[in-house]
């Protein structure tokens, strides 16, 4: 399904500072957030931590929570872009594929997992970040279809497919592909073929 985020080779020396920067608020928002709750931190105490000002932290992150998540914004290729728009098969199959080849978790994922299945009060928290960062693949899928009612239910079919799978504790962060989206589009189906029952 989605693919972790991997370490990519940083050509400069302020690359590498930014992405350490970044890597140490996520750490330390996470771990605090873990251990008291997003109401008991603040992002002061984060930047003391990281020895950072609050100014460097709203750089990188709009909030404490999107610190604590760390959910990479989705960037869809050129070419994967065209190849979506051009395909012909089923909308939600394709999409499925389209949201499994391009869209990433943090590499620290399960710890993440861990701290929503400790703290469920976040959970609504993490599907909205989760939906604002999918946000570019609902716009190709409007693009696609020409009607925004029909992007909307495709694009929450597939989050909910997402979301289904990315909480599985036998679900893997690396190496999962389309198939697995498929799956629970299928579970769901199964579910709303109850309707007619």
């Amino acid at each position: 399904m989605i693919e972790a985020m991997t370490d990519q080779p940083c050509t400069s020396l302020r690359e590498r500072k930014k992405r350490a920067t970044r890597e140490a608020l996520h750490a330390v928002a996470l771990r605090l957030v873990s251990e008291r709750g997003p109401d008991e931190v603040t992002v002061e105490e984060i930047c003391d931590e990281v020895n950072v000002s609050p100014r460097t932290f709203f750089n990188y992150y709009p909030t404490k929570i999107a610190a604590a998540f760390d959910l990479p914004a989705a960037e869809i290729p050129d070419a994967e872009r065209e190849r979506f728009l051009a395909a012909s098969g089923g909308l939600i199959a394709d999409s499925c594929e389209l949201v499994s080849r391009n869209a990433s978790l943090p590499s620290d994922f399960p710890r993440i997992k861990a701290m929503l299945r400790a703290r469920p009060d976040l959970a609504m928290d993490f599907w909205h970040q989760t939906l604002q960062r999918l946000r570019p693949f609902f716009v190709l899928i409007d693009e696609r279809t020409g009607d925004s009612q029909l992007a909307r239910m495709t694009f929450g079919i597939v989050i909910t497919a997402v979301t289904s799978a990315m909480m599985r504790p036998e679900a893997q962060v690396e190496g999962e592909s389309d198939d697995r989206l498929l799956r629970e589009v299928r579970t769901i189906k199964a579910l709303l073929d109850e309707v007619d029952r």
